[in-house]
């Protein structure tokens, strides 16, 4: 549960968290469970798509979480506080960490940290992002559709955001500017404090995230 004085630094991040987490297991036995809180939201809110620092550093957790099965992974980007580095909501985070520790210390076969990216694929003129451990089904806050949603090239700044919807239990993303087709990242909920939608019907956010654009087959 740390990491903000890390946003300087989110490329090395990754490497620093799993370094972490093996001298813990060295110590302490190779199986030992390792629940991440991923970084809550602090600062404005982004008017345009933007890099951050913060959101490297999440990627890095969300990361780490997905490459070992002894790890959990509880988002935390909807309850940060735009105003306090300390977010006082610790009641739905402690919720949070409990489910992610029923399903990685426990064994119960409950999504643990509720929708999170599979793969992003170009399908004609859309990019529809794939998702698992989704309870029920996915669904968007005050809206009829998701927002958090980029489509970037690959330099930075690059990003524009995308119109989004629901489609078969899939996020579509509608590729509807110029530069379209050098689109090859999709990025969601990606800045300091970012304003995002994506939600399961158990009320958990999707993971942020970054994932490179495929062509399907």
């Amino acid at each position: 549960y740390q990491g903000e004085s890390n946003t300087g630094q989110g490329a090395s991040y990754r490497r620093l968290l799993e370094a972490y987490r093996d001298d813990l297991r060295a110590r302490f036995g190779a199986q030992l469970p390792l629940l991440i809180v991923q970084l809550s939201s602090y600062g404005p809110a982004p008017t345009h798509p933007t890099e951050s620092g913060w959101a490297d550093v999440r990627e890095a957790e969300r990361l780490v979480a997905a490459e070992d099965k002894h790890s959990g992974l509880a988002v935390a980007v909807d309850i940060g506080e735009r105003y306090d580095i300390h977010p006082a909501n610790k009641q739905e985070l402690g919720r949070r960490l409990a489910r992610a520790a029923r399903h990685v210390v426990y064994g119960e076969s409950l999504p643990p940290s509720g929708p999170l990216p599979v793969s992003a694929t170009r399908a004609g003129d859309a990019v529809e992002v794939s998702f698992k451990d989704v309870t029920g089904k996915l669904v968007a806050y005050s809206s009829n559709h998701p927002i958090g949603f980029e489509l970037c090239g690959a330099n930075a700044g690059s990003c524009h955001y995308a119109d989004a919807d629901l489609r078969d239990g899939k996020v579509v993303l509608h590729l509807d500017t110029p530069a379209a087709g050098d689109m090859s990242r999709v990025r969601y909920c990606w800045a300091d404090s970012p304003f995002c939608t994506l939600y399961d019907e158990a009320g958990l956010p999707a993971v942020p995230f970054q994932l490179d654009v495929t062509s399907k087959h």
